[in-house]
């Protein structure tokens, strides 16, 4: 199958979305990858903003990233500038940092960097017109408007953005009248034994900004196929390639899978399952069958968590262009934890290894946006290992109107 040839009274957009859902509509066994130009394409990439990362629900956050009353996260999403922030009351809410008054950035003016990011306050300033906001969003002062007829400021409050808590996780919704439910029980009952409440960060890999489309993060992130190709001598050991266990497909929001523990890296054999190796000690309660393996878990665009018996790890992958993206990988672990012997010693070693996975995975990637672009870089076949890609397409397919 070819892509759908444009025709003068069609646009570029309209015959990628018509490609993608042709494409989508076939077995897997007859699956094909997404266009190139779906990687690259302005126009395109304005398409998915407007009707993916402006309408569905997006996992944002952390919320022990705001750790206390005060303490705010700032995050930029589809062009819009938003804070995450944790209330005098406890109550964890995004707002955006746009002043109500002249449209300054809150986290604009002589802040430094690192405040600019994250930080802990008592109110918002903006640093424009000197306009403050309470913690709650609400206008505690705005200097010389009092005699302006009209003004209200009860009405003057930061924008609130529709926000969801589930499992310590801060996912928002720019759409204030989206009919698209927040509902992550599939993947839950994928999880089982796994409930990230009880989980924290325990270290950052802070990758910046890299020249990849955000869905070549995704189809990366999920496809175990490279394993034998630029990670086979580090990952194939531990999670080879033909014993991952794909999930069935259940819609076109969510996928996971299960990458099982291999022979030569395995600790032991419990109940017929061989153990999977750990950096510290594997959550309690988890059976023998969840300890043998590592969750792929996803719902697009933007959950993407791989947890293990005793790390979990979480990419935060946000777009920034059509070709760029910014990505933050996160180790979570059971709280209680961080009081085991040599604590540090080992989550340090967890980090560097994941360091190296994600180098590996960024060469790769780099090279496969590069050549996006090339007249050759069409007609590909997928593998069935590749089964993530073809469910990515259809929920691009369910998303993206022609």
């Amino acid at each position: 199958m070819t892509e759908v040839l444009s025709s003068p009274t069609k646009s570029r957009v309209s015959t990628l979305v018509e490609t993608i859902r042709a494409q989508a509509a076939l077995p897997l066994t007859e699956a094909r990858p997404l266009p190139s130009a779906t990687y690259w394409d302005e126009d395109f990439y304005e398409h998915e903003l407007e009707h993916i990362w402006r309408k569905d629900w997006i996992c944002i956050a952390r919320v022990e990233e705001v750790p206390d009353p005060g303490s705010y996260r700032a995050i930029d999403l589809a062009g819009e500038p938003l804070m995450v922030v944790r209330g005098s009351d406890d109550r964890v809410r995004v707002f955006s940092r746009v002043c109500r008054h002249r449209y300054a950035d809150l986290m604009g003016g002589e802040k430094t960097d690192a405040e600019k990011t994250s930080g802990c306050v008592d109110r918002f300033e903006c640093p424009y017109h000197a306009w403050i906001y309470r913690l709650d969003g609400s206008l505690l002062s705005a200097p010389e408007m009092s005699g302006r007829p009209g003004f209200d400021r009860s009405a003057s409050g930061l924008r609130a953005i529709r926000t969801e808590i589930w499992q310590g996780y801060v996912f928002i919704n720019l759409d204030e009248d989206t009919d698209i439910p927040f509902d992550m029980s599939a993947i839950a009952e994928i999880q089982d034994g796994y409930d990230f409440t009880d989980w924290e960060i325990a270290s950052v890999i802070d990758w910046g900004e890299s020249k990849v489309n955000w869905k070549i993060v995704i189809e990366n992130f999920l496809e175990v196929y490279h394993h034998i190709g630029i990670h086979k001598d580090v990952l194939q050991p531990l999670w080879r390639l033909g014993k991952c266990q794909q999930g069935d497909y259940t819609g076109p929001e969510h996928y996971f899978s299960r990458m099982m523990a291999g022979e030569d890296v395995a600790i032991g054999e419990e109940d017929g399952h061989l153990m999977h190796p750990l950096f510290l000690p594997a959550k309690s309660g988890l059976s023998s069958f969840q300890r043998s393996h590592t969750l792929l878990l996803t719902k697009f665009p933007a959950y993407l968590c791989a947890p293990g018996p005793d790390i979990a790890f979480w990419f935060r992958s946000l777009p920034t262009g059509p070709e760029t993206h910014r990505l933050e990988i996160h180790l979570l672990i059971p709280k209680g934890n961080r009081d085991v012997e040599d604590f540090d010693s080992k989550m340090t070693e967890a980090t560097d290894f994941l360091r190296l996975v994600q180098g590996q995975d960024a060469t790769v990637n780099e090279a496969v946006q590069n050549s996006s672009r090339s007249r050759h870089a069409r007609d590909g076949v997928l593998q069935k290992h590749e089964q993530p890609l073809w469910q990515l397409q259809k929920y691009l397919a369910s998303r993206l109107p022609v």
